[in-house]
């Protein structure tokens, strides 16, 4: 069996030392391929972009509705009140 494999093969009159014989032996490049890769990599990337930018406006939205719920500001003091009697003096260290 092998051997009517290889007489078919070196019937073709390619040589095996023949250095063109192994370029014609290639197949074009898959250019359809590239193509439809190349499509399918711009569509999820467009999908990926616009679901950002839906996102982004989604939590600005809930950022304003968790605000307005709130009300107003409240300021919370960085130092405690001190206990001290009002004509005691107090220096910082």
């Amino acid at each position: 069996m092998d051997r009517v494999m290889s007489s078919r093969i070196l019937a073709t009159g390619d040589s095996l030392s023949d250095p063109g014989a192994a370029m014609s032996a290639r197949r074009p490049f898959p250019l359809r391929t590239l193509m439809v890769c190349f499509t399918v990599w711009l569509i999820a990337t467009e999908v990926l972009i616009f679901d950002q930018i839906k996102f982004d406006a989604k939590a600005e939205l809930l950022e304003q509705a968790a605000r307005a719920l709130r009300g107003p500001q409240v300021m919370v003091p960085t130092e405690r009140p001190s206990n001290l009697p009002s004509g005691a003096k107090m220096e910082r260290l």
